[in-house]
């Protein structure tokens, strides 16, 4: 529980009065003025509650609270005041702005118990965002290996997941929530692929008709899965969108279109990626798929392949395989199974499973090759 809570008033005394009575129970700031508030909410982990005098100089707390919500989006505020206009008290909490509205002069048992009712508040808005972020991405995390583990999605969702927050973050878009998720979710489609789905998936020029199909056949069973599990709905609205034929053609309407290309061409570089496409030969492929795509994004996918150093192949005892190291040549038991494709990155179970294979001594992984410099050293 975060007990952190903000006073702002001018009035000195009171705010040392309220700090001796509320510090038993809170871990109390104070600031004497909203541009010092404003300044700590900046530079501080985050109040759960803030309570803002309404009448101030310079800056009332109307204004105050104004400014710090864009800065603490999750914070409760309580406005506190001797002005007994009402209008002004019904227009803060209408709003949204203000939690609750307490008239001096307050008990302070009512002070109290308006921070309590704020901490709960917090707490219950909080734990919201953070089974969105955290329980659903750890959850998903956890399924999407699993179906990597016992099919090959021939595409790394980590370097997807990677590769889009980059391209967001280089056209000043920015990632959100659904980011992450839609790029580990958008493989849940792959096992429900028939065999010859699956060999165009894996052979055919992504540029075609029937590549494209089967991609889209990928995503929209990836979304009438995912529609199934409440609160993920834009996470399906996404997938969907990457299916459209602007977003293909790269004739971007809107910021959620662009989000969804950007995820489109992150899938399509990791597939690329993991057939083995030299750079010149992939990107040409995407310009095909891509006609339109702003000059500034051609130039970030020609940058990003310029960026990647050369990669040497090693063979490395299995007791040696760390999690994150990508395998350079399929993986096969000593009676011929496929146990791990190449291009895959080792998850924990996987190093696990390799380093407990009877008869399987070493393993081929990539190692960039400034990492085998450093190594020989």
């Amino acid at each position: 529980m975060n007990d952190r809570i903000l006073l702002v008033d001018d009035d000195c005394s009171l705010l040392n009065t309220l700090k001796r009575n509320l510090a038993f129970d809170f871990e109390v700031s104070t600031c004497e003025s909203g541009p010092e508030a404003l300044a700590l909410i900046q530079k501080s982990e985050p109040f759960s509650v803030i309570m803002v005098d309404m009448r101030m100089p310079g800056m009332e707390g109307i204004e105050v609270i104004q400014k710090a919500r864009p800065l603490t989006p999750n914070s409760v505020f309580l406005m506190l005041t001797g002005n007994q206009d009402l209008t002004t008290a019904m227009n803060a909490v209408n709003e949204g702005q203000v939690f609750r509205f307490l008239n001096k002069p307050c008990q302070m048992s009512d002070i109290k118990t308006a921070i309590e009712a704020g901490i709960k508040q917090y707490d219950l808005v909080t734990s919201k965002d953070e089974l969105l972020k955290k329980t659903f991405a750890g959850a998903i995390s956890v399924l999407v290996e699993i179906i990597e583990y016992v099919d090959d999605p021939m595409v790394d969702t980590d370097d997807i997941q990677a590769s889009v927050v980059e391209m967001l973050s280089d056209t000043k878009l920015g990632s959100d929530w659904r980011v992450p998720l839609t790029s580990r979710l958008m493989v849940a489609g792959i096992p429900l692929l028939s065999i010859d789905q699956r060999e165009k998936l894996a052979s055919t020029p992504i540029a075609s008709d029937e590549h494209r199909a089967v991609v889209n056949q990928v995503f929209s069973v990836s979304s009438q899965l995912i529609k199934q599990i409440p609160r993920l709905e834009p996470v399906a609205e996404l997938l969907d969108r990457m299916t459209t034929l602007d977003v293909e053609a790269g004739s971007c309407a809107n910021d959620e279109d662009r989000i969804a290309q950007s995820l489109l061409l992150s899938y399509y570089q990791s597939l690329l990626k993991r057939r083995g496409e030299d750079a010149s030969t992939a990107i040409a492929e995407l310009e095909e798929l891509f006609p339109n795509l702003d000059a500034e994004v051609s130039d970030r996918l020609q940058q990003s392949v310029d960026s990647l150093p050369p990669k040497t192949i090693e063979n490395i005892s299995t007791s040696e395989l760390l999690t994150g190291m990508t395998v350079a040549e399929d993986v096969r038991a000593p009676n011929g199974l496929l146990l791990i494709a190449s291009g895959r990155k080792l998850s924990p179970p996987m190093v696990t499973r390799l380093r407990n294979m009877v008869g399987l001594e070493t393993v081929a992984v990539e190692v960039q090759q400034r990492e085998a410099e450093l190594a020989a050293t």
